[in-house]
């Protein structure tokens, strides 16, 4: 009776903690809209055939690709499929990846710790800031996050199949985010290594096989790509050579880490404020330690360290696995001065969300000295990034100064229960962290979590990281313009980039070009192609976002076409500097004589 008393009352607290995660990553989905318009086209695209569910189309028509891997994607088209598309319906899948998440992390770090670090390595996950921001997009990081931990789940229990195992789903990480998945290859086999009894001949048999898994999952899809003929696929978004396999190594490679230069020459500075599109955190060794970087994900850091250093005697494999998981991203991620944005954060909160209970267990088991130190070199952290995010006189540094004081009296008196009011009072401020991507997520396409965004102070990443856009395509009047003007084309119309596109695209299903690409600077086309496609009906409508810098097709369209009458498409206020102008480059003679009155 005792027995089954003990797991009631662990699944009780196990559905308790898997129940916050689901209540932060839940409550107000449906106030996300479609997220990232870019990727929401996509599953609007591969719900509409097989070929183009298998290519990863961007657009119904099948011009372009999406610049990521398949995995996540199809996941959402076959939600969308069953439940109806929509904004909900396409985050539905992270959401409960998050989820899942939490319930895995809680069995890998309860069998070597025990039940209480199980579920405290599940809150701090299911709390951490950037894992509900992520969480609640549908960008893949978090089906990326979920496939990694399935992978450490098998390459921790130290057998050979295992092992392989563990490498196969890596492999499958790699077709949600390409070489980022692959960051985690160390920890899978250092974890391995330190777990399986030594034989070398053994080992050099299972790396090896396990090395084939990873490479035959991994590129499996890339192969089948890029081995289809060119004119029998789209194609392959954000790279120069219509090659996937220069998209894993170019703009998802080496571009994070070497910001590419501009293919289209930049016009002569103007007075016109520069909104950056990249999280620009100085790079280096202290960069993780920024304020708003470390706000998404490193709340219980000394924690975290403290677990490394404390449980190295006792538990060795589970230091290893979590340790270098922790170092390998962090040491990339300091590096990357290319393309990097907050939400990559995310692969860093479960490693450490398990190290930070194991420094929780281990100080308890220490004593009183112990968990002192680690309330307040917690305390002072929390305090640091409070203080550099909202200023000494911030009634929220009341919380680890709170914790501090705890952790002094628990020094004093020589007893451990007081410290629970400290842990309560050190979850407070990621708690409110987290909630902010609720009720103040800011950019949808760039997922982040700022709790001084949600009481209007000024965040540090600028307006066009901290905001959501409405999209400039997404106007009921030019959708049901296009849509009745359209004739026989092909393309209900075209567009310079994707972000032009996409929400075309997710309101109507109806193919639209975006002759560029994501950005624009894809040479899927050149000019005489475009114009050819123009010839033969395919396009008539052209959008031009008068923001963007020139180019030789907007060149060329503006001077075979005609600017449409903004009354007739435009029913919401222009934005200023994001103002877009229609262009119809075959219109009747009746049509024309009514945009010259």
């Amino acid at each position: 009776m005792e027995l089954k008393a003990r797991r009631r009352l662990e699944a009780a607290a196990l559905a308790a903690v898997l129940l916050i995660a689901a209540v932060l990553r839940l409550w107000r989905l449906e106030d996300n809209g479609f997220g990232t318009e870019y990727y929401a086209a996509g599953v609007r695209s591969m719900l509409q055939g097989g070929w183009l569910f298998f290519y990863n189309a961007f657009d119904p028509a099948g011009f372009v690709s999406l610049d990521k891997p398949p995995l996540a994607f199809w996941i959402q088209t076959l939600f969308a499929a069953v439940l109806g598309f929509s904004g909900w319906t396409i985050h539905l899948p992270q959401a409960l990846a998050g989820v899942a998440s939490a319930a895995i992390l809680y069995r890998l770090v309860r069998r070597p710790f025990g039940l209480a670090a199980g579920l405290i390595a599940a809150l701090l996950l299911a709390v951490t800031p950037i894992a509900v921001a992520i969480d609640r997009s549908n960008n893949t990081d978090s089906w990326l996050v979920l496939l990694l931990l399935l992978a450490a789940g098998a390459a921790q229990r130290g057998r050979g199949l295992s092992f392989v195992l563990a490498m196969a789903l890596l492999g499958l990480a790699f077709n949600v985010k390409m070489l980022a998945a692959l960051v985690c290859g160390p920890a899978l086999v250092a974890v391995y290594l330190t777990v399986a009894p030594f034989d070398w001949r053994r080992h050099l048999f299972w790396l090896s096989s396990g090395g084939a898994a990873l490479v035959v999952v991994s590129l499996s899809w890339v192969t089948a790509f890029d081995l289809t003929p060119k004119d029998h696929r789209p194609y392959a978004g954000s790279s120069i050579g219509n090659s996937m396999f220069e998209l894993v190594v170019m703009h998802n490679g080496w571009e994070r880490f070497v910001r590419p230069q501009p293919t289209i020459p930049v016009p002569a500075p103007t007075q016109t404020p520069r909104y950056e599109a990249y999280d620009a955190a100085p790079v280096g060794p202290f960069r993780l330690a920024q304020p708003m970087l470390a706000g998404q994900f490193a709340w219980a850091l000394p924690l975290a360290v403290l677990g490394a250093v404390l449980a190295w005697r006792r538990r060795r494999a589970a230091v290893v696995l979590w340790g270098t998981w922790a170092l390998t991203y962090g040491i990339v991620y300091s590096a990357a001065g290319g393309i990097f944005h907050i939400y990559y954060l995310a692969t860093l909160a479960p490693p450490l969300a398990a190290l930070g209970a194991m420094g929780c267990i281990e100080l308890w088991r220490h004593g009183s000295r112990h968990l002192a130190l680690g309330l307040a070199a917690t305390a002072l952290w929390q305090g640091y990034i409070v203080e550099l995010s909202l200023g000494w006189t911030s009634p929220w540094i009341g919380f680890p100064a709170a914790a501090l004081l705890v952790g002094a009296a628990v020094l004093w008196r020589d007893k451990r229960p007081p410290a629970f009011v400290g842990g309560i009072a050190l979850l407070v401020l990621p708690v409110a962290w987290a909630m902010s991507a609720i009720f103040s997520p800011g950019n949808l396409t760039l997922p982040s979590a700022s709790l001084p965004r949600w009481l209007g102070l000024d965040d540090s990443r600028g307006p066009l990281l901290s905001r959501s856009y409405k999209p400039l395509t997404g106007d009921p009047k030019l959708l049901a313009f296009l849509q009745a003007h359209r004739g026989k084309a092909r393309f209900v119309v075209a567009a310079p980039n994707a972000l032009l596109a996409a929400p075309v695209i997710v309101r109507t299903g109806e193919p639209a070009m975006a002759f560029g690409g994501f950005l624009g600077s894809d040479p899927i086309m050149n000019v005489e192609d475009f114009a050819e496609q123009v010839a033969n009906g395919d396009v008539r409508f052209v959008i031009l976002g008068t923001a963007r810098r020139s180019s030789d097709f907007q060149t060329w369209v503006r001077a075979h076409g005609v600017a449409v009458d903004p009354a007739l498409w435009r029913s919401l206020p222009p934005e200023p500097r994001r103002a877009i102008t229609l262009y119809d480059l075959t219109p009747p003679p009746r049509y024309t004589n009514r945009l010259n009155r």
